[in-house]
C-alpha cells in the first residue's frame, strides 16, 4: 500500500514527472522554474542527483538513493538540525527509495530537492552524477546544463517519393498534416509547354525502368528534371509555411544534399537549422528521423557555446570593463545585479563563504562547516536579478577560475 507521504509526494512534484517513457528528448528545467525554485525561500535544503540506470537495475539506483540520504541526515545532524524536523523533511525522498517508485524514470537523470515543507522533483535531459549537497539553498548547477532552447523541434523529411513533417515532444511524436503538398514528384500537377496543366508519365524504357518523363501530345519531349523537383520543393516549402505559421521551433531538414540545398533556396521558414539529416529519409522511422534531428540540435547547441565562448573572450580582451573571470569582481556584481550572462564550471565546484555586506570572499581548497559552492552562488544571485547563467565544462570557460561574466554596465 502506497503511503501518505507518498502520495503527497506526487501531488508535490510540480514537474509532473509522466509514466510514460520520453521517446525522443527529456523535457529540460525551463529558467523560469529554476528562478521558481530558488525563490521558494525556506532553509536548509538538501539536493539529490541521481544518475540514469540501465534497464533491470532500479534496485541499485534505490540503493544509491538510500545511501545518499544517510550522508544527508550525517551532515544535518553535524549542523546541529533537530533528528525528528530531519526525518520529516527526509521523508517524501525516503519514500522514493521503493525501487518500483523509480522504475518509470530509469533511463533519465533526476534532481530531487527537499526542504521543510516542500519537494521538487525534475527529469533531466543530460546525465548527472549521484551526489547530495545539503545548504542555505537548493544547489542548481545540474539544472543550467545548457540544452535546446525548446524542448518541441520539427523535422521535415525531403525525398521524391514522399513528404513527411514530424513533430516530437517530450511526450511523443507526431505528424503534421501537410494538405496543400504533393505527397510526391509524381503527385505534382506539371505544366506543358502551352501553359495547360498536364499529368506527369513517365515512360519506360525496353528494359522497362523508367526513361523519363513526357508532357502529353509533345511528341516525346524530355521532362527537365531539376526545374521539376524546384518545384515540387516550393510546393512543399509553400505548404509547410502555411502549416507552421505560428511556430518558432527549430526545423531539422532530411534528405538527399541536393534537395535539401535546393529546399534552403526556397525555404520562407525562419527557424531552419544549419544542420541536417544526410540521405535519403525513406528508409527512416519517424523515430529513428526524430532521434537524428535531436542529435543535430544538439551539435547547433555546441556551435552556439563555441560562439559564446568566442563572444567572452572577445568582451575580455577588447573591453574589458564589460566582463571578468575574477570570482572576487563578479560575486558582488551578481547580489546588485550587474551579471547580464554568467558561466560557470558544471565539472568543479569553488568552495567558501560569501559576505555581501562587506563584498568580500573566502576560499577554501576543501569544504569547510558552512562553506558553498561560490559558483553556485553567483548563478543563484545572477538568476533571481533576471540575468542568464549556463553551467558548463570548466575547459569551456575562458580564463582558468571556472567563471566568466558579461556584465550589463
Amino acid at each position: 500500500m502506497r503511503s501518505m507521504m507518498a502520495e503527497w509526494l506526487e501531488i508535490m512534484c510540480h514537474r509532473g514527472i509522466q509514466e510514460e517513457r520520453m521517446s525522443v528528448l527529456l523535457k529540460g528545467v525551463s529558467r523560469e522554474e529554476v528562478r521558481e525554485l530558488i525563490e521558494q525561500g525556506g532553509t536548509p535544503w538538501v539536493s539529490f542527483f541521481l544518475a540514469p540506470y540501465p534497464p533491470g537495475e532500479t534496485l541499485q539506483r534505490a540503493v544509491q538513493l538510500e545511501n545518499l540520504l544517510r550522508r544527508a541526515e550525517a551532515e544535518l545532524e553535524a549542523s546541529g538540525y533537530e533528528r525528528d524536523d530531519m526525518r520529516a523533511m527526509l521523508a517524501p525522498a525516503w519514500d522514493m527509495t521503493d525501487a518500483r517508485a523509480l522504475e518509470a524514470y530509469q533511463d533519465a537523470g533526476l534532481a530531487i530537492y527537499v526542504a521543510p515543507g516542500q519537494v521538487h522533483i525534475y527529469q533531466l535531459p543530460h546525465r548527472v552524477s549521484d551526489a547530495v549537497m545539503v545548504g542555505r539553498r537548493p544547489y542548481i548547477k545540474p539544472l543550467l546544463i545548457p540544452r535546446p532552447a525548446t524542448d518541441s523541434f520539427y523535422v521535415l523529411a525531403l525525398s521524391k517519393s514522399r513528404v513527411r513533417l514530424l513533430h516530437a515532444t517530450p511526450s511523443g511524436i507526431t505528424t503534421v498534416p501537410l494538405p496543400d503538398a504533393p505527397e510526391g514528384l509524381d503527385d505534382l500537377p506539371q505544366t506543358d509547354p502551352t501553359g495547360r496543366q498536364a499529368q506527369r508519365h513517365v515512360t519506360r524504357s525496353m528494359r522497362g525502368g523508367a526513361s523519363g518523363a513526357m508532357y502529353p501530345g509533345h511528341g516525346g519531349n524530355i521532362f527537365d528534371e531539376k526545374a521539376e523537383v524546384h518545384r515540387y520543393l516550393q510546393a512543399v516549402s509553400n505548404a509547410v509555411e502555411r502549416a507552421m505559421n505560428r511556430v518558432r521551433d527549430p526545423l531539422v531538414l532530411a534528405g538527399v544534399e541536393y534537395m535539401v540545398s535546393m529546399y534552403r533556396s526556397l525555404n520562407g521558414y525562419a527557424h531552419v537549422v544549419d544542420g541536417y539529416i544526410s540521405g535519403s529519409p525513406d528508409h527512416l522511422s519517424d523515430e529513428a528521423l526524430c532521434e537524428r534531428g535531436a542529435d543535430i540540435l544538439m551539435d547547433d547547441l555546441s556551435r552556439r557555446a563555441t560562439d559564446e565562448r568566442d563572444r567572452f573572450e572577445a568582451l575580455l580582451q577588447y573591453n574589458p570593463p564589460r566582463a571578468s573571470t575574477n570570482l572576487r569582481t563578479i560575486l558582488p556584481a551578481a547580489h546588485i545585479g550587474r551579471v547580464e550572462r554568467l558561466l560557470v564550471a558544471s565539472d568543479r565546484q569553488v568552495w567558501g563563504r560569501y559576505n555581501p555586506d562587506e563584498e568580500t570572499a573566502l576560499l577554501h581548497d576543501e569544504p569547510l562547516p558552512g562553506d558553498e559552492d561560490l559558483l553556485d552562488l553567483a548563478a543563484h544571485q545572477t538568476i533571481l536579478h533576471s540575468g542568464e547563467a549556463i553551467a558548463v565544462a570548466a575547459a569551456e570557460i575562458p580564463g582558468s577560475n571556472g567563471i566568466a561574466a558579461v556584465f550589463r554596465y
